[in-house]
């Protein structure tokens, strides 16, 4: 039986070039293609693939994509290998992807044969961290500090703008419910995501949405619930 493999990327460049290096290896089948993470569910259900290919973001009408979609994959196909390209540097992401359950990870600098030894690994049930990737991850070191503490590091006021955000309020509408001016509370909401490691929003609400954040309300103590161009173009 081949090994049956589904790319998923919503740059059809990527999906070309990962196509063609991979459908050259003997006794593999590239299975499908989808452009986003919904084409990629419907895929995976359809084809039954051994391996996904996939980015981490693609665009979709729903929440499915990023952390969304890594824990749905885990949790309907939990023999499915899993391997995430990607474009993001930022090693809090990096992190999250893996402890979503990705079984390889790499970045879209990456050599494609890098993907080859990527997929070998995963089907032999081994898990592949690319060099660039690794790279990023070690980097970071002890200024990697996200989660639990990056949460007790925030102020009374930093936590309240953060839970707001969190919970879908506008910059300007929790201005509007904190009487407070808007420029106050984009500063404290910029303070609180580096504290929280994150540089944009993506990436906050991502590792909100990965390790089930919850801020508290102001006199609570913290709580947390369970929970550049590619070489390939």
């Amino acid at each position: 039986m081949p090994l049956k493999i589904l790319i998923a990327d919503d740059h059809p460049a990527i999906t070309l070039a990962v196509r063609s290096q991979l459908r050259s290896q003997t006794g593999w089948e590239i299975c499908g293609d989808a452009r986003n993470s919904m084409e990629l569910l419907h895929a995976t259900r359809a084809f039954r693939p051994d391996i996904v290919v996939t980015d981490y973001h693609m665009p979709c009408r729903n929440a499915n994509d990023g952390i969304r979609l890594l824990a749905n994959l885990r949790r309907h196909y939990p023999a499915l290998g899993v391997v995430v390209l990607t474009m993001i540097t930022n090693p809090l992401v990096l992190r999250a992807i893996l402890n979503a359950g990705a079984h390889g990870l790499l970045l879209k600098d990456s050599h494609l044969d890098e993907l080859v030894t990527a997929i070998i690994r995963v089907e032999r049930g081994l898990q592949f961290i690319g060099e660039s990737a690794a790279r990023v991850l070690e980097h970071s070191g002890s200024h990697y500090a996200p989660g639990r503490a990056g949460a007790l590091r925030l102020s009374v006021r930093e936590s309240e703008v953060m839970r707001l955000y969190l919970s879908g309020n506008s910059v300007t509408g929790i201005a509007g419910q904190l009487c407070r001016s808007v420029k106050t509370i984009s500063r404290q909401k910029n303070s609180a995501m580096r504290k929280l490691g994150a540089t944009n929003e993506r990436e906050l609400f991502d590792f909100a949405a990965q390790q089930g954040l919850v801020l508290p309300h102001r006199d609570d103590a913290p709580a947390w619930a369970p929970g550049g161009q590619s070489e390939w173009l």
